[in-house]
Protein backbone atom coordinates (compact mmCIF):
# COMPACT_ATOMS: atom_id res chain seq x y z
CA UNK A 1 0.00 0.00 0.00
CA UNK A 2 1.24 3.62 -0.64
CA UNK A 3 0.32 7.15 -0.86
CA UNK A 4 0.00 8.68 -4.44
CA UNK A 5 0.66 12.44 -5.07
CA UNK A 6 0.22 13.98 -8.84
CA UNK A 7 1.37 17.44 -8.49
CA UNK A 8 0.20 20.04 -11.74
CA UNK A 9 0.23 17.02 -14.06
CA UNK A 10 -0.24 18.01 -17.55
CA UNK A 11 -0.56 16.08 -21.21
CA UNK A 12 -0.18 17.56 -24.68
CA UNK A 13 -0.17 15.92 -28.14
CA UNK A 14 1.26 18.62 -30.45
CA UNK A 15 -1.60 21.50 -29.70
CA UNK A 16 -3.83 19.38 -28.52
CA UNK A 17 -4.07 19.50 -24.64
CA UNK A 18 -5.45 16.65 -22.45
CA UNK A 19 -4.87 17.06 -19.32
CA UNK A 20 -4.76 20.60 -17.42
CA UNK A 21 -2.77 21.40 -14.43
CA UNK A 22 -3.96 17.90 -12.58
CA UNK A 23 -3.19 17.87 -9.27
CA UNK A 24 -4.51 15.42 -6.84
CA UNK A 25 -3.26 13.11 -3.45
CA UNK A 26 -4.32 9.61 -2.62
CA UNK A 27 -4.26 8.60 0.84
CA UNK A 28 -2.74 5.23 1.64
CA UNK A 29 -5.62 2.75 0.85
CA UNK A 30 -7.67 4.91 -0.90
CA UNK A 31 -10.52 3.76 -3.90
CA UNK A 32 -10.04 6.82 -6.43
CA UNK A 33 -12.29 6.79 -9.57
CA UNK A 34 -11.73 8.73 -12.30
CA UNK A 35 -14.85 9.36 -13.99
CA UNK A 36 -15.73 11.48 -16.91
CA UNK A 37 -17.12 11.58 -21.04
CA UNK A 38 -15.07 9.61 -24.05
CA UNK A 39 -11.96 11.81 -24.24
CA UNK A 40 -12.09 13.89 -21.10
CA UNK A 41 -8.02 12.59 -20.51
CA UNK A 42 -9.20 9.76 -17.79
CA UNK A 43 -7.35 6.80 -19.20
CA UNK A 44 -4.79 9.47 -20.36
CA UNK A 45 -3.87 10.01 -16.80
CA UNK A 46 -3.52 6.31 -15.78
CA UNK A 47 -1.34 5.69 -18.61
CA UNK A 48 0.79 8.37 -17.24
CA UNK A 49 0.18 7.35 -12.96
CA UNK A 50 1.53 3.49 -14.67
CA UNK A 51 4.33 4.65 -16.60
CA UNK A 52 2.92 4.24 -20.05
CA UNK A 53 2.92 8.24 -21.11
CA UNK A 54 5.39 10.31 -19.59
CA UNK A 55 3.43 14.12 -18.83
CA UNK A 56 4.69 17.02 -20.53
CA UNK A 57 4.77 18.83 -17.30
CA UNK A 58 4.27 17.98 -13.56
CA UNK A 59 5.57 15.05 -10.82
CA UNK A 60 4.42 12.26 -9.83
CA UNK A 61 5.49 10.73 -5.75
CA UNK A 62 4.92 7.28 -4.93
CA UNK A 63 4.77 7.14 -0.95
CA UNK A 64 7.33 9.71 -1.14
CA UNK A 65 9.72 8.87 -3.96
CA UNK A 66 9.08 10.71 -7.40
CA UNK A 67 8.43 8.11 -10.54
CA UNK A 68 7.85 10.75 -13.08
CA UNK A 69 10.40 9.49 -15.50
CA UNK A 70 10.48 5.55 -14.36
CA UNK A 71 9.82 2.89 -16.46
CA UNK A 72 6.64 0.67 -15.90
CA UNK A 73 8.43 -2.00 -14.15
CA UNK A 74 10.10 0.24 -11.95
CA UNK A 75 7.27 1.52 -10.41
CA UNK A 76 5.62 -2.00 -8.71
CA UNK A 77 1.96 -0.55 -10.07
CA UNK A 78 -0.33 -3.11 -11.35
CA UNK A 79 -2.70 -2.32 -14.14
CA UNK A 80 -6.22 -4.38 -15.27
CA UNK A 81 -7.20 -3.28 -18.37
CA UNK A 82 -9.96 -3.28 -20.12
CA UNK A 83 -8.88 -6.20 -22.25
CA UNK A 84 -7.80 -9.01 -19.87
CA UNK A 85 -5.11 -9.56 -22.06
CA UNK A 86 -4.37 -12.85 -20.99
CA UNK A 87 -1.76 -14.91 -22.74
CA UNK A 88 -3.62 -18.37 -24.40
CA UNK A 89 -0.82 -20.45 -24.43
CA UNK A 90 -0.60 -20.39 -20.77
CA UNK A 91 -2.78 -21.81 -17.70
CA UNK A 92 -4.65 -19.87 -15.10
CA UNK A 93 -1.83 -20.66 -12.73
CA UNK A 94 1.30 -20.09 -15.53
CA UNK A 95 -0.57 -16.67 -16.21
CA UNK A 96 -0.87 -15.60 -12.71
CA UNK A 97 2.99 -16.57 -12.10
CA UNK A 98 4.30 -14.77 -14.94
CA UNK A 99 4.96 -11.28 -13.49
CA UNK A 100 6.82 -13.18 -10.20
CA UNK A 101 8.71 -15.42 -12.96
CA UNK A 102 9.88 -12.26 -15.06
CA UNK A 103 11.21 -10.93 -11.77
CA UNK A 104 13.15 -14.00 -10.78
CA UNK A 105 10.74 -15.01 -7.87
CA UNK A 106 11.49 -18.76 -6.60
CA UNK A 107 9.53 -21.15 -7.81
CA UNK A 108 8.39 -22.40 -4.38
CA UNK A 109 7.00 -18.41 -3.36
CA UNK A 110 5.43 -18.24 -6.57
CA UNK A 111 3.25 -21.39 -6.24
CA UNK A 112 2.57 -19.92 -2.53
CA UNK A 113 1.05 -16.35 -4.00
CA UNK A 114 -0.37 -18.03 -7.21
CA UNK A 115 -2.58 -20.26 -4.10
CA UNK A 116 -2.83 -17.07 -2.56
CA UNK A 117 -4.43 -15.37 -4.99
CA UNK A 118 -6.81 -18.17 -6.39
CA UNK A 119 -8.35 -18.78 -3.10
CA UNK A 120 -8.77 -14.91 -3.00
CA UNK A 121 -10.95 -14.89 -6.21
CA UNK A 122 -12.48 -18.33 -5.83
CA UNK A 123 -10.66 -19.86 -8.60
CA UNK A 124 -9.05 -22.46 -7.07
CA UNK A 125 -10.60 -24.88 -9.85
CA UNK A 126 -9.40 -23.04 -12.90
CA UNK A 127 -5.82 -23.37 -12.27
CA UNK A 128 -5.86 -25.92 -15.06
CA UNK A 129 -7.65 -24.25 -17.34
CA UNK A 130 -6.45 -22.26 -20.43
CA UNK A 131 -8.76 -18.54 -21.41
CA UNK A 132 -10.61 -19.77 -24.06
CA UNK A 133 -11.97 -22.22 -21.55
CA UNK A 134 -13.12 -19.81 -19.27
CA UNK A 135 -15.83 -17.28 -18.86
CA UNK A 136 -15.55 -13.31 -19.12
CA UNK A 137 -15.93 -12.92 -15.23
CA UNK A 138 -13.45 -15.59 -14.71
CA UNK A 139 -10.98 -14.14 -17.20
CA UNK A 140 -11.27 -10.84 -15.33
CA UNK A 141 -10.71 -12.59 -12.11
CA UNK A 142 -7.02 -13.91 -13.63
CA UNK A 143 -6.54 -10.77 -14.73
CA UNK A 144 -7.02 -9.05 -11.19
CA UNK A 145 -5.49 -12.52 -9.41
CA UNK A 146 -2.05 -11.72 -11.94
CA UNK A 147 -2.25 -7.73 -10.85
CA UNK A 148 -2.53 -9.15 -6.77
CA UNK A 149 0.19 -11.85 -7.23
CA UNK A 150 2.85 -8.82 -7.71
CA UNK A 151 1.62 -7.38 -4.62
CA UNK A 152 1.65 -4.29 -5.64
CA UNK A 153 2.41 -0.51 -3.66
CA UNK A 154 -0.69 0.59 -6.42
CA UNK A 155 -3.76 -0.97 -8.26
CA UNK A 156 -5.19 0.42 -11.44
CA UNK A 157 -8.24 -0.18 -13.22
CA UNK A 158 -8.72 0.80 -16.66
CA UNK A 159 -12.37 0.48 -17.56
CA UNK A 160 -12.27 -3.78 -16.16
CA UNK A 161 -15.75 -4.22 -16.38
CA UNK A 162 -16.59 -2.82 -20.08
CA UNK A 163 -16.54 -6.05 -21.64
CA UNK A 164 -19.20 -8.24 -19.24
CA UNK A 165 -22.53 -8.39 -19.83
CA UNK A 166 -24.67 -5.95 -17.04
CA UNK A 167 -25.38 -9.09 -14.81
CA UNK A 168 -21.90 -9.91 -14.60
CA UNK A 169 -20.72 -6.21 -14.45
CA UNK A 170 -22.56 -6.46 -11.12
CA UNK A 171 -21.27 -9.14 -9.85
CA UNK A 172 -17.81 -7.79 -10.83
CA UNK A 173 -18.35 -4.36 -9.30
CA UNK A 174 -18.83 -6.44 -5.91
CA UNK A 175 -16.04 -8.55 -6.05
CA UNK A 176 -13.89 -5.20 -7.23
CA UNK A 177 -14.97 -3.69 -4.13
CA UNK A 178 -15.10 -6.81 -1.75
CA UNK A 179 -11.24 -7.01 -2.98
CA UNK A 180 -10.23 -3.67 -1.72
CA UNK A 181 -11.70 -4.15 1.59
CA UNK A 182 -9.68 -7.30 2.14
CA UNK A 183 -6.23 -6.32 0.80
CA UNK A 184 -6.58 -2.40 1.19
CA UNK A 185 -4.45 -1.60 -1.51
CA UNK A 186 -4.50 1.98 -2.81
CA UNK A 187 -6.61 2.11 -6.01
CA UNK A 188 -6.96 3.73 -9.20
CA UNK A 189 -10.26 2.76 -11.28
CA UNK A 190 -11.60 4.49 -14.67
CA UNK A 191 -14.67 4.34 -15.69
CA UNK A 192 -17.39 6.38 -17.70
CA UNK A 193 -19.83 4.62 -15.90
CA UNK A 194 -21.08 7.31 -13.06
CA UNK A 195 -22.97 3.77 -11.37
CA UNK A 196 -19.97 2.34 -11.46
CA UNK A 197 -17.84 5.41 -9.85
CA UNK A 198 -20.43 5.86 -7.12
CA UNK A 199 -20.53 2.38 -5.71
CA UNK A 200 -17.06 1.59 -5.52
CA UNK A 201 -15.49 4.89 -4.84
CA UNK A 202 -14.19 6.62 -2.07
CA UNK A 203 -13.53 9.81 -3.42
CA UNK A 204 -14.80 10.45 -7.22
CA UNK A 205 -12.65 12.49 -9.66
CA UNK A 206 -14.91 14.22 -12.58
CA UNK A 207 -13.38 15.17 -15.35
CA UNK A 208 -14.06 17.21 -18.67
CA UNK A 209 -12.02 18.63 -21.29
CA UNK A 210 -9.06 17.28 -19.22
CA UNK A 211 -9.45 19.16 -16.20
CA UNK A 212 -11.13 17.64 -13.07
CA UNK A 213 -14.30 19.63 -12.41
CA UNK A 214 -15.02 18.30 -8.66
CA UNK A 215 -12.90 15.58 -5.99
CA UNK A 216 -15.59 14.63 -3.65
CA UNK A 217 -17.07 11.45 -1.71
CA UNK A 218 -19.37 10.01 -3.96
CA UNK A 219 -22.32 11.60 -1.47
CA UNK A 220 -20.78 15.05 -1.75
CA UNK A 221 -21.39 14.99 -5.72
CA UNK A 222 -24.80 14.15 -6.03
CA UNK A 223 -25.97 16.55 -2.92
CA UNK A 224 -23.47 19.00 -3.69
CA UNK A 225 -22.48 19.18 -7.06
CA UNK A 226 -19.72 22.44 -8.03
CA UNK A 227 -21.28 22.96 -11.46
CA UNK A 228 -24.11 21.81 -13.86
CA UNK A 229 -21.80 19.24 -15.58
CA UNK A 230 -20.94 17.25 -12.36
CA UNK A 231 -24.79 17.48 -11.47
CA UNK A 232 -25.76 16.39 -15.04
CA UNK A 233 -23.31 13.18 -14.96
CA UNK A 234 -24.07 12.00 -11.66
CA UNK A 235 -27.17 10.38 -11.25
CA UNK A 236 -29.66 8.69 -13.05
CA UNK A 237 -31.80 9.43 -14.46
CA UNK A 238 -29.98 12.76 -14.83
CA UNK A 239 -31.10 15.88 -13.01
CA UNK A 240 -34.08 18.09 -14.42
CA UNK A 241 -32.36 21.64 -15.82
CA UNK A 242 -35.43 24.34 -15.95
CA UNK A 243 -35.28 28.07 -17.50
CA UNK A 244 -35.81 29.97 -14.23
CA UNK A 245 -35.62 33.87 -13.62
CA UNK A 246 -34.35 34.93 -9.84
CA UNK A 247 -37.60 36.75 -8.14
CA UNK A 248 -35.79 37.41 -4.81
CA UNK A 249 -32.79 35.82 -3.05
CA UNK A 250 -34.96 32.64 -1.62
CA UNK A 251 -37.18 32.42 -4.92
CA UNK A 252 -37.63 32.15 -8.81
CA UNK A 253 -40.34 32.43 -11.28
CA UNK A 254 -40.20 29.05 -14.18
CA UNK A 255 -40.31 30.07 -17.97
CA UNK A 256 -43.85 29.11 -17.46
CA UNK A 257 -44.77 31.52 -14.84
CA UNK A 258 -45.20 28.98 -12.11
CA UNK A 259 -43.25 30.60 -8.89
CA UNK A 260 -41.51 28.31 -6.60
CA UNK A 261 -39.57 29.20 -2.83
CA UNK A 262 -36.02 28.06 -2.51
CA UNK A 263 -36.09 26.96 1.20
CA UNK A 264 -33.35 28.93 2.05
CA UNK A 265 -31.64 32.25 0.56
CA UNK A 266 -29.24 32.08 -2.80
CA UNK A 267 -26.49 34.72 -3.87
CA UNK A 268 -29.00 36.05 -6.83
CA UNK A 269 -30.79 39.42 -7.33
CA UNK A 270 -34.06 39.92 -8.96
CA UNK A 271 -34.16 39.86 -12.59
CA UNK A 272 -31.09 36.99 -13.02
CA UNK A 273 -31.12 34.82 -15.11
CA UNK A 274 -30.83 30.97 -14.16
CA UNK A 275 -30.47 26.92 -14.56
CA UNK A 276 -32.56 25.38 -12.00
CA UNK A 277 -31.61 21.73 -11.11
CA UNK A 278 -33.75 18.77 -9.64
CA UNK A 279 -33.33 15.49 -9.27
CA UNK A 280 -36.19 13.10 -10.72
CA UNK A 281 -36.12 11.35 -7.23
CA UNK A 282 -37.09 14.95 -5.74
CA UNK A 283 -40.31 15.23 -7.56
CA UNK A 284 -43.52 13.38 -6.39
CA UNK A 285 -47.05 13.52 -7.70
CA UNK A 286 -49.01 15.85 -5.31
CA UNK A 287 -52.54 17.24 -5.83
CA UNK A 288 -51.44 20.35 -3.87
CA UNK A 289 -47.98 20.74 -6.13
CA UNK A 290 -46.91 23.84 -7.16
CA UNK A 291 -46.04 22.57 -10.69
CA UNK A 292 -49.24 21.77 -13.24
CA UNK A 293 -48.70 20.16 -16.60
CA UNK A 294 -49.51 16.24 -18.75
CA UNK A 295 -47.53 12.97 -18.65
CA UNK A 296 -45.87 12.41 -21.62
CA UNK A 297 -44.03 9.41 -21.28
CA UNK A 298 -44.46 6.47 -18.29
CA UNK A 299 -41.01 4.29 -17.85
CA UNK A 300 -42.16 1.49 -15.56
CA UNK A 301 -39.21 -0.20 -14.65
CA UNK A 302 -40.54 -2.67 -11.69
CA UNK A 303 -39.61 -1.55 -8.08
CA UNK A 304 -40.13 2.34 -9.85
CA UNK A 305 -41.46 3.77 -12.45
CA UNK A 306 -39.83 7.22 -14.29
CA UNK A 307 -42.78 9.69 -15.35
CA UNK A 308 -41.65 12.41 -17.85
CA UNK A 309 -44.40 15.69 -17.83
CA UNK A 310 -44.78 18.56 -19.83
CA UNK A 311 -44.66 21.26 -17.56
CA UNK A 312 -45.44 24.80 -19.65
CA UNK A 313 -43.38 23.60 -22.24
CA UNK A 314 -40.28 22.16 -20.44
CA UNK A 315 -39.78 18.42 -19.51
CA UNK A 316 -39.42 16.81 -16.34
CA UNK A 317 -38.51 13.31 -15.22
CA UNK A 318 -40.10 12.30 -11.97
CA UNK A 319 -38.85 8.76 -10.29
CA UNK A 320 -41.56 7.43 -8.22
CA UNK A 321 -41.93 4.22 -5.71
CA UNK A 322 -43.68 1.18 -6.78
CA UNK A 323 -46.48 1.17 -9.50
CA UNK A 324 -48.10 3.90 -11.21
CA UNK A 325 -51.56 4.04 -12.72
CA UNK A 326 -50.70 7.35 -14.90
CA UNK A 327 -50.74 7.11 -18.72
CA UNK A 328 -49.80 9.58 -21.58
CA UNK A 329 -51.41 12.71 -21.65
CA UNK A 330 -53.14 12.36 -18.12
CA UNK A 331 -52.86 15.64 -16.30
CA UNK A 332 -50.61 15.66 -13.15
CA UNK A 333 -49.61 18.05 -10.06
CA UNK A 334 -46.13 17.79 -8.87
CA UNK A 335 -44.20 19.06 -5.54
CA UNK A 336 -40.87 19.05 -4.80
CA UNK A 337 -39.02 18.43 -1.64
CA UNK A 338 -37.75 20.83 0.57
CA UNK A 339 -34.51 22.67 -0.28
CA UNK A 340 -34.07 20.33 -3.20
CA UNK A 341 -33.83 22.89 -6.20
CA UNK A 342 -30.64 23.81 -7.04
CA UNK A 343 -29.55 27.01 -8.87
CA UNK A 344 -26.84 27.40 -11.87
CA UNK A 345 -25.23 30.16 -14.04
CA UNK A 346 -26.79 29.82 -17.39
CA UNK A 347 -23.22 31.16 -19.16
CA UNK A 348 -20.68 29.42 -17.04
CA UNK A 349 -22.63 26.29 -15.22
CA UNK A 350 -20.87 27.32 -11.84
CA UNK A 351 -23.19 26.17 -9.03
CA UNK A 352 -25.06 29.45 -7.38
CA UNK A 353 -25.27 29.06 -3.86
Amino acid sequence: MATLELRNVSKSFGATKVLQEISLTLADGEFLVLVGPSGCGKSTLMNIVAGLEEPTNGSLALEGKDITRLAPAQRNIAMVFQSYALYPNMTVSENIAFPLEMRKVAKGERDKRVAEVAALLQIEHLLGRKPKQLSGGQRQRVAIGRALAREPQLFLFDEPLSNLDAKLRVDMRAEIKRLHQRTGVTTIYVTHDQVEAMTLGSRIAVLKGGVIQQLATPLDLYTDPANLFVAEFIGSPSINQLEATAVSADRVRLASGTELPLGRPHAIEAGRKLVLGVRPEHLREDAAGSLSGRVTIVEPTGAEAYVKADIGGAEVCLRIPGRVAMKPDDPIRIAHSPGSLLLFDPESGMRIR
